[in-house]
């Protein structure tokens, strides 16, 4: 039998796979008291705050899962042989050590995602196994950098053959490949489109009301978000503030709207207050005029120019705002629409699941938000993040683009407050 035994890292990162096996594994009675103090620290963010709150929860509903080791002030005294100092992470090897020590004679693994905790347990005589945390780092992208002689090689074997065997990890459908030469300058653009590489072309959209979309300064990253829009039905936009994610949505979706390719725009608004923000309290008026009161109407007035554009657009039925609370039972099958869902990251996996259902064949939909900075609640933060499982999900659908944009645009202001 093996006796597996977890360590408050690993435990918070991989939960969702170890409730999941059938073995008992085991865990301190100190790893209990640090998820306590981690759900209210000030200094902890939202993710692990969230993530130490789903895994109590977890562990209160599978007690038949595992077995708690209390602590006792004797089992330091293994410990103090080696000369170890006595915090939190020496008190869990300790227990660690007593359980082990009563079952000598069988397979016991110690298993940690802290480096430190690693040595410490090593040190010690257990046998570990550091799980190093693997951070999703997806992009919609992927850049290489080559030399003169292994970009005349990707042009000469590689590109010809459609052969994308030259890049590790190997590309989603429908992700894009940037090639660098050594001043990191990209070159060229292509994405693996149905086990070829397709060249990406330059793409602009027109209209009255935003007058030409295309890439500012030259932004590749606009440029692949753009081809995106145009040959995917569903696209994810992500960065910070002010890196056009907004810019490129809506004045495509008003491109397709003015020349009859869609005949309306919709947009499902979930009005949450910015993180840190006093709340104004009670809005009066309509559920339009309330939505046209929060973020969605400043957002819309400041694209589309003031208050009354956005009022005839909503008056002529070409634009409809829907707030998530209502979004049930909603279907856009034979709507001929755009669904746009803006600030997406502030959306968990059951309103995110919610609103996807709702879009019918005929349309397209567009998310944009930043999951890594404008997450403005607790509710979504962390593996219940909406956008993050989107994107785990959608990638390597035919149907799917995504694109992480770098470069903000806004201002020099912009720019900098990003470093904040």
């Amino acid at each position: 039998m093996e006796y597996i035994f977890y360590d408050t890292c690993a435990l918070l990162s991989d939960q969702k796979e170890i409730f999941k096996k059938d073995e008992k594994f085991y865990l301190s009675s100190i790893t209990l008291n640090e998820l306590e103090n981690i759900k209210t620290s000030g200094t902890k963010d939202e993710e692990t705050k969230y993530n130490a709150r789903i895994l109590l929860h977890a562990l209160a509903e599978n007690k038949n899962k595992y077995e708690i080791v209390l602590f006792q002030e004797n089992f330091l005294k293994e410990i103090k042989k080696f000369n170890l100092p006595d915090t939190n992470d020496t008190k869990i090897i300790s227990c660690a050590l007593h359980l082990f020590k009563k079952f000598k004679n069988e397979t016991c693994i110690f298993y940690t995602k802290d480096l430190a905790c690693e040595a410490l347990a090593a040190a010690v005589g257990l046998n570990v196994i550091y799980k190093k945390d693997v951070i999703d780092r997806y992009s919609g992208y992927a850049e290489f950098t080559l030399n003169d002689e292994t970009l005349a090689q990707f042009y000469e074997k590689y590109l010809p053959n459609n052969d994308i065997s030259f890049f590790e990890p190997k590309l989603f459908e429908n992700e894009y490949l940037l090639i660098k030469n050594y001043a990191n300058e990209i070159i060229d653009k292509y994405k693996w489109h149905h086990n070829e590489l397709v060249k990406i072309p330059f793409y602009k959209a027109e209209s009255k009301m935003f007058g030409k979309i295309v890439p500012k300064d030259g932004d590749p990253y606009q440029q692949i978000a753009l081809d995106s829009l145009y040959t995917n039905q569903i696209t994810m936009l992500r960065g910070a503030a002010g890196s056009g994610k907004s810019y490129l949505a809506l004045g495509y979706m008003f491109s397709l709207l003015e020349k009859g390719e869609i005949d309306k725009i919709i947009i499902f608004c979930n009005t949450v207050a910015v993180k840190g923000s006093a709340k104004l309290g009670f809005y009066p008026g309509s559920r339009t005029e309330k939505l046209l009161d929060s973020q969605i109407g400043n957002l819309l007035e400041s694209k589309l120019g003031d208050q009354l554009a956005v009022e005839k657009l909503i008056n002529e039925g070409s634009l409809i705002l829907l707030p998530m609370a209502d979004i049930r039972g909603y279907d856009t099958t034979g709507m001929n629409a755009a669904v746009y869902i803006t600030e997406a990251q502030n959306l968990d996996i059951e309103l995110m699941r919610l609103a996807l259902q709702r879009i019918g064949e005929d349309s397209i939909c567009i998310l944009d938000g930043d999951d890594q900075a404008q997450v403005d609640s607790s509710l979504y933060a962390g593996n219940n993040n909406g956008l993050r499982r989107v994107s785990k999900v959608f990638r390597g659908s035919d149907i799917y683009g995504e694109v992480k944009l770098k470069n903000i645009h806004r201002s020099k202001i912009a720019n900098l407050a990003q470093k904040l």
